[in-house]
């Protein structure tokens, strides 16, 4: 399974992605300068038994909130003077403003530490059946490592052929 996520409207042809092959998560999210200029990837590769929770948030990234804001009023009063930077301007601020309402998945880590994908708030849909999924693993692998599970099934097994052989 393989699914690519919107990370800003800005840069809307960049996207986060997670990919489950095996027992591994690959992760990738895009860097970006100013949410417009793109600036390589950050790829990390999370064996599942290393994964102790998955949890979904909503934030605001308040600096981009006031950054886009700061650029929509400076477009809008642009507008007058130069109709097209002022729009141009406009559009960016509108675009990081509404890119700073995010929807957060986070891979909790064995280890203590933490794997975030911020992704925009409409792939907030896409984002649950990831963590669904996620989630299918984690509880598959619990389910692989039960001792108690597993013994119970042989005894029973055991139990059964003796009293068949009776």
């Amino acid at each position: 399974m393989k699914q690519s996520f919107i990370t800003s409207y800005l840069t809307f042809y960049l996207h986060a992605t997670v990919a489950l092959e095996g027992n591994f998560i690959k992760v990738s999210n895009p860097n970006t300068i100013l949410k417009v200029i793109p600036l390589g990837a950050q790829n990390k590769t999370i064996p599942v038994n290393q994964v102790s929770s998955v949890d979904d948030s909503f934030s605001l990234d308040l600096k981009s909130f006031i950054w886009g804001v700061i650029f929509a009023v400076v477009g809008l009063s642009m507008l007058s003077s130069s109709f097209i930077g002022g729009l141009i301007l406009t559009a960016y601020g509108v675009l990081t403003v509404l890119s700073s309402f995010q929807t957060v998945l986070s891979l909790n880590l064995t280890s203590g530490g933490k794997h975030d994908i911020s992704v925009v708030v409409f792939e907030k849909s896409n984002l649950l059946m990831c963590k669904e999924t996620i989630e299918a693993l984690i509880q598959k692998r619990y389910d692989d490592t039960n001792v108690a599970k597993h013994t119970a099934t042989q005894t029973e097994a055991l139990v059964d052929a003796i009293k068949s052989s009776k």
